[in-house]
């Protein structure tokens, strides 16, 4: 009870504080990727509102992935992957959150628990997917190195991002930069990037209240 974990269940399920839902959006995702998948949390929300949607929950810290695990384990459209989600293949280490040491974990070097990395295109390749509906991501700051260099991008409709200046200064600045052809609309402490002049997002964008 000491973690996280019910703030997680209470926020994305409950209260619903956490918007990572998509209400207004006008066509029915077939493929989520939720990366940072703590413990399954927006990953059900998601599993609940697009049975149909293939999801794929990205979670590389051993307690909250067996967490997932147990969690998800009644959705079927749920696949969970153990892995860190970062610029290239390889490994990565993982310390506590400077910012939620409760339950939150960050790249950081010479961390004490070493975990695989994967990049969003070996997710889709493993996955055997072709393109994303919905990027949720919440990454504790290592969407630097994620959207730093993103040739994927354009085979994403949607990203539901939770962004981490207080953690790395500049994460704002990069995911905007690659997502430049993105309108991004604001919500709470979610930031949506919707594709310009997608069809699929053009209701959803007026709905949610603008643009900038």
């Amino acid at each position: 009870m000491d973690t996280s974990d019910f703030c997680a269940y209470y926020d994305v399920l409950i209260a619903k504080t956490k918007q990572y839902s998509l209400e207004e959006l006008t066509f029915s995702p077939a493929t989520i990727v939720d990366a940072g998948a703590h413990i399954g949390m927006a990953s059900i929300l998601f599993a609940r509102r697009y049975p149909l949607a293939k999801i794929i929950a990205i979670e590389p810290e051993p307690s909250n992935f067996a967490l997932l695990l147990r969690n998800t384990c009644s959705y079927k459209n749920i696949l969970p992957v153990c892995a860190a989600l970062w610029r290239e293949d390889g490994e990565v280490t993982l310390g506590s959150s400077s910012v939620h040491p409760k339950g939150a974990f960050q790249i950081v070097e010479n961390g004490e628990t070493r975990v695989r990395a994967v990049t969003i295109d070996t997710v889709m390749r493993e996955t055997g997917i072709q393109s994303i509906d919905i990027l949720k991501v919440d990454i504790e700051g290592s969407e630097i190195e994620v959207f730093a260099s993103c040739n994927w991008v354009d085979r994403v409709h949607v990203i539901v991002i939770e962004l981490h200046d207080r953690v790395r200064a500049g994460c704002r600045r990069t995911v905007e930069t690659a997502a430049r052809n993105f309108r991004s609309v604001e919500r709470g402490e979610v930031t949506f990037f919707l594709r310009q002049h997608d069809a699929c997002t053009e209701a959803y964008s007026r709905a949610a209240g603008g643009s900038r």
